[in-house]
């Protein structure tokens, strides 16, 4: 019997509506209420493990496992469109700058203005090798990552080091977390909704906010480790809850889901539009009310977000086109 596909669809919303979230902390009237972003960006690393691993280990007729080539081509064609549009809308309002060579490379090849773009793309190629491990073997990589996550932690001054900061460090527990999609998916795990599974994900939520309110109002700066650790269990009850049937079957007849689903089709496009939007909207500085500069940081996002992936699409069509000529 074919196992029918995980739907992530709501996954994918909470991941973008996480992520949004958190950026709009000058259009809230608390700056605590915008929150939730390493929570999202855990889902969003989550399930592209999840999805490129069930990808490269598709079986029917017809699968092939692709080249590492071919599989670049195709990763590369569904990130760079975007990143190109939103990065030419930057420059030309002035978010960023050319001044040689090498910005041009910076900007439109690697690292971009977009850190998980950066990250994803250093993932892809591992990933590639690791997904189609046997569960174990992807599980001792997820162990082996604890050696550099501890001797980099080890060397930060944690006094004022945040591990959710602009650097590099935050890239190695993302690793893990995709390799947790992974294993996820080799385990061939279902969906399962269950009193256990909403009291776990409830727990580990609590003391992630618990741990977020206390460590540096204590001077406990040096257990910061314990963000990253609760990702894991919060990402994986999310699969089962969010993820599962007994959520997404009622949902779905309700007439919240196309909405829910549009969302969630836009993921990569709003994470790079509010790049440039929102931190463009917030350096304008407007003395309006929170309701309106909150309509006008979220309206022309998605907006943006739609006519980015609408542009995206035919540039991708055009490539591969180009990539791959009919033939008569």
């Amino acid at each position: 019997m074919t196992r029918r596909p995980t739907d992530t669809t709501l996954m994918l919303f909470m991941a973008t509506a996480l992520i949004t979230l958190s950026h709009l902390d000058a259009f809230v009237p608390d700056p605590r209420i915008a929150t939730g972003g390493a929570i999202g960006n855990s889902l969003f690393f989550f399930l592209s493990g999840f999805g490129l691993t069930m990808s490269l280990n598709a079986t029917g007729q017809g699968a092939s496992t692709p080249s590492l080539l071919a599989y670049l081509r195709k990763r590369v064609l569904r990130l760079y469109p975007a990143v190109l549009i939103v990065a030419c809308a930057m420059l030309a309002v002035g978010m960023i700058r050319i001044t040689g060579i090498a910005d041009l490379a910076r900007i439109f090849v690697w690292p971009t203005p977009f850190w998980f773009v950066s990250a994803v793309m250093v993932f892809y190629v591992p990933v590639f090798y690791l997904a189609r491990l046997k569960p174990a073997g992807i599980a001792t990589a997820m162990a082996l990552l604890l050696i550099p996550y501890a001797v980099f932690y080890s060397q930060l001054d944690l006094s004022t080091f945040v591990v959710e900061g602009d650097d590099h460090f935050k890239w190695i527990n993302y690793f893990g977390i995709t390799l947790l999609g992974c294993l996820v998916a080799r385990l061939k795990l279902t969906p399962t909704f269950n009193l256990f599974a909403i009291a776990a994900l409830l727990i580990s939520l609590l003391l992630f906010l618990v741990t977020k309110l206390t460590l540096f109002r204590y001077d406990m700066g040096h257990l910061q480790f314990v963000f990253h650790v609760l990702l894991y269990p919060i990402v994986y009850f999310s699969f089962h809850l969010f993820a599962s049937d007994t959520v997404l079957k009622p949902l779905r007849a309700t007439p919240l889901f196309p909405g829910i689903a549009l969302l969630g089709g836009l993921t990569l496009e709003i994470y790079l539009t509010q790049t440039a939007w929102i931190h463009w909207l917030e350096a304008q500085n407007y003395p309006f009310g929170h309701a309106v500069l909150l309509t006008l940081a979220l309206v022309p996002l998605l907006v943006f977000s739609l006519l980015t992936q609408w542009l995206s699409n035919r540039m991708t069509a055009g490539a591969s086109r180009l990539l791959h000529p009919a033939t008569a």
